[in-house]
């Protein structure tokens, strides 16, 4: 009888085991796919649609991506969400003032950028009713439930689809890195490598020698200009003041705490504030092309970055905790004074101007 019960004590420590061991493992592979990007699309079958509407439609597609696991990034290299919009019907009420009704049947598509291939799909059906047809769109995507199990059946059949992908094409992965070095796009190159998800092995080790031979051949980051021009940033996006915080879109904002020279590096100090009422998934996609103007008017790129416990060269997503600020750090070679600063976010340059250091 004891050694009956030893039997069973026993097993049932090893089906305790077993289960932890299973949600490591699980974990872990929704970590390596993580770093998986898509890029939310309009096509230009869609490009009809009303801008506020694609926004609000390409919105929707940004949240299904995230919240199922994957990197939501503009600039994605090789997969896009896409969708096909049909119109079932379209009516205008004779009452005052007239209502449109749309009737209509949106399918989202998880495809290669480059061949069309489309990995999975997944259908919806949407009513919307406003006084013009942008209002009438608008209020039939936003019927759109992003955390429906459907789009997780939809991400996780397209994961398998991309992991194939990198299985049986990385010889193309590699050779598409290579010619964007060869062209000194460097960053795209290094994006492209970077993209290759730890569970693929194989190419995820080739992946990463050629990113490392990439990063060890590109051109010193740092050029003279005029000062002159160092006051006026090369493009029209605003410069803040370092005491403001920025909106960066879907209510998440960067705000400057302080500086510090510590040896010969200069460490800025930022936090990221989630107003969401729930968890938000945070991608920093263009790292390396974080850079600021120093006391001589000269560009200094970043070396390293830090959101929270992750740190990157080239990309880290970064889960961000509502009513608990997330510290980003950048690390630069030492200056004495910081003109402005400018991050690359979501295709949006964001810049803060004369951050105070201790040098």
């Amino acid at each position: 009888m004891k050694k009956a019960i030893s039997i069973i004590f026993i097993l049932a420590i090893y089906s305790l085991i077993s289960q932890g061991l299973h949600a490591q493992n699980t974990m872990g592979e929704s970590d390596d796919y993580s770093r998986i990007a898509i890029a939310p699309t309009i096509l230009e079958e869609s490009a009809k649609l009303p801008m506020g509407s694609a926004n609000v439609l390409k919105g929707k597609m940004r949240q299904i991506i995230s919240l199922n696991g994957l990197s939501a990034a503009d600039d994605a290299p090789l997969f896009i969400m896409y969708p096909e919009i049909m119109i079932l019907s379209n009516d205008v009420s004779p009452t005052s003032p007239p209502m449109q009704t749309l009737d209509i049947e949106v399918v989202f598509n998880l495809a290669d950028k480059y061949t069309g291939n489309i990995y999975a799909s997944s259908t919806e059906a949407l009513k919307g009713v406003g006084q013009s047809e942008t209002a009438a769109y608008n209020a039939a995507f936003k019927q759109i439930n992003v955390r429906s199990g459907k789009y997780k059946v939809m991400l996780e059949k397209g994961k398998e689809g991309i992991l194939e992908y990198y299985n049986t094409h990385c010889d193309l992965v590699i050779s598409r890195a290579k010619s964007l070095a060869s062209q000194k796009r460097y960053n795209d190159a290094l994006a492209l490598l970077n993209s290759v998800p730890p569970v693929s092995r194989e190419c995820f080790d080739e992946a990463n020698e050629v990113a490392a031979e990439i990063g060890e051949n590109m051109p010193e980051q740092v050029s003279p200009v005029a000062i002159a021009d160092a006051k006026e940033p090369e493009d029209s996006s605003p410069v803040y003041p370092y005491t403001q915080s920025i909106d960066l879109g879907d209510n998440i904002f960067l705000k400057y705490k302080y500086g510090k020279n510590i040896g010969e590096k200069t460490f800025l100090y930022f936090e990221l504030i989630n107003k969401n009422e729930g968890d938000y998934v945070f991608n920093m996609n263009h790292i390396r092309s974080t850079m600021l103007i120093n006391e001589k008017g000269g560009e200094v790129y970043i070396k390293l970055m830090k959101i929270g416990t992750q740190e990157g060269r080239n990309w880290i997503n970064a889960t961000l905790i509502p009513d608990v600020n997330t510290e980003l750090v950048c690390e630069f070679p030492k200056v004495k004074e910081v003109k402005y600063i400018r991050f690359n976010i979501n295709n949006n340059q964001f810049k803060f101007k004369n951050l105070p250091i201790n040098n």
